[in-house]
C-alpha cells in the first residue's frame, strides 16, 4: 500500500507547487500554501477535507516508516480529493460547462398555444421558458406567469386558441412577482454563479433568483448560450 502514500504525497506536493505559481507566486519557501488555498474559491469547498490531508501529510512526513512500510496509509478518497483539488485549480470549470445549452432549451415565441407550452413544461420538468420576438428576448413564461396575471386580472380562461401573448406583461424581465434572473457572460466560472445563487439565498430580498442565464457578454439583448437553475448546481 506504499505505492497509495506516495501518491497522496505527491499529489500533496503537486498541489502545493501548483497553489504557489497560481496564485502564490511571492510565497516564501516554508509559507502555508495548502493554508492559504483554503481562500481560493474553488478550493473553499473542501476546507475541512484539505486541513484533514494536511494533517495526515504532516504525520507522514515527520515519521518514519516502519520495516519500510508507512505507518498510515491514505484512503482512496483521499487521493481522488487531492486528484481533484489539483485538476480544479488548473482548470477552473465555467458556467457554461454546467449549463442548459441553447438547443436543450424550450423556447416559444407569441404565437406559441399556451396549453401546449405547459404541456411540454409539464413532460420535460421545464421551470422556465424564454419567449422571443425577432430574435429578441421578450421575458420569460414560467408557472409564476399564470399566477402573476391571476393576481392582477382576478380571472383566467385558458383554451386551445390561447397564445403567450396573452401574458407579454407578465412575462416582462422585471415584472415577475416572486423571482428575478441574471445574465453573465460566457466566460463566468461555475463557482461565480454558485455564488449569485448563494447570496441570493442568504439576502433579504422578497424575490427568488430563479434562473440565470449566460450570453457572450452579460447583456439581455444577446442570444441566450445557455441557462442554470439552482438545481443544475446543487446536482453539480
Amino acid at each position: 500500500m506504499n505505492s497509495q502514500t506516495d501518491k497522496f504525497l505527491q499529489l500533496y506536493k503537486q498541489l502545493e507547487f501548483d497553489g504557489r505559481r497560481l496564485f502564490y507566486p511571492e510565497a516564501k519557501e516554508n509559507d502555508n500554501i495548502i493554508g492559504r488555498l483554503l481562500t481560493v474559491p474553488y478550493l473553499k469547498k473542501f476546507k475541512e477535507e484539505l486541513n484533514y490531508c494536511r494533517v495526515v501529510r504532516n504525520f507522514l512526513t515527520h515519521n518514519p516508516k516502519v520495516n519500510g512500510v508507512y505507518p498510515i496509509i491514505p484512503s482512496p478518497e483521499m487521493v481522488k480529493l487531492l486528484e481533484r483539488c489539483v485538476n480544479v485549480i488548473n482548470n477552473p470549470p465555467r458556467a457554461i460547462e454546467f449549463a442548459i445549452t441553447a438547443d436543450k432549451m424550450l423556447t416559444a415565441d407569441f404565437d406559441a398555444p399556451v396549453l401546449e407550452i405547459i404541456a411540454m413544461m409539464n413532460r420535460f420538468t421545464y421551470t422556465h421558458v424564454p419567449v422571443f420576438k425577432d430574435n429578441e428576448l421578450m421575458g420569460i413564461f414560467s408557472d409564476n406567469t399564470v399566477y402573476s396575471y391571476i393576481c392582477s386580472e382576478k380571472e383566467l380562461t385558458i383554451d386551445d386558441d390561447t397564445k403567450i401573448s396573452k401574458f407579454e406583461k407578465y412575462i416582462r424581465l422585471d415584472e415577475h412577482i416572486n423571482e428575478y434572473f441574471e445574465f453573465v457572460p460566457e466566460n463566468t466560472m461555475f463557482y461565480e454563479v454558485e455564488e449569485l445563487f448563494k447570496y441570493n439565498y442568504q439576502s433579504k430580498r422578497h424575490k427568488l433568483l430563479s434562473v440565470i442565464y449566460i450570453t457572450k457578454n452579460g447583456r439581455r439583448d444577446e442570444q441566450i448560450l445557455g441557462m442554470l437553475t439552482p438545481w443544475d448546481i446543487l446536482s453539480e
